[in-house]
């Protein structure tokens, strides 16, 4: 009689380790992420960070650069448009006495500027010129804030993966339904008629 109470005892406790979680704490813990992405989201827009341009002549050559000669296509207009309008929104920092070169771009924008200045192309000695001396000048300090970049993006990284997990249980099926919704035959809809043969 004890090895079957034992036996009982381990069958249960062997079924509640293989149990499904439950669907009400799945949608509430979907819930919970929705709203943390949306606020880490809302962060990241909002985050800027400082890139040191060294002196106000680099500045302004990225500027009409941007201005004038850089190519862009129908993915990467909006991006262009986008930095503009923080450098633009920056360069009156370049005119003040005090300026200590630092200029602040918006997380997009870091990934935007980073990604131009790798693919830049150009025509003849003073256009080379120019690039590498820009490459030379801020290079390494935009790596540096793309770096940043990804380093703040992790936490929505993670995000992303447990929401994408969750979302892999809820649509298929793998759950306990707790809910008081009505539990779905999965055979309904096909053992039904069709009305329009």
């Amino acid at each position: 009689m004890t090895n079957m109470t034992e036996e009982m005892t381990l069958e249960v406790v062997k079924d509640t380790t293989n149990a499904l979680p439950k669907k009400s704490e799945l949608i509430s813990r979907h819930r919970e992420l929705m709203a943390k992405n949306e606020q880490l989201l809302s962060e990241m827009q909002m985050r800027e960070y400082e890139v040191d341009f060294k002196n106000k002549k680099i500045f302004d050559k990225l500027t009409k650069f941007l201005e004038k000669d850089s190519e862009w296509t129908h993915t990467t207009a909006a991006g262009l448009i986008m930095l503009y309008h923080n450098l633009r929104e920056e360069k009156v920092k370049t005119t003040a006495k005090d300026w200590n070169n630092q200029i602040a771009l918006r997380a997009a924008n870091v990934s935007i500027l980073w990604q131009m200045m790798t693919k830049m192309t150009g025509k003849g000695f003073y256009e080379a010129r120019d690039f590498v001396e820009l490459m030379a000048t801020i290079g390494e300090p935009i790596s540096k804030a793309v770096q940043r970049v990804h380093a703040d993006n992790q936490e929505i990284r993670d995000n992303h993966a447990e929401l994408a997990k969750l979302d892999g249980f809820l649509d298929g099926g793998q759950y306990e339904n707790d809910t008081a919704e009505e539990k779905a035959n999965l055979h309904e809809v096909a053992d039904e008629v069709d009305p329009l043969v």
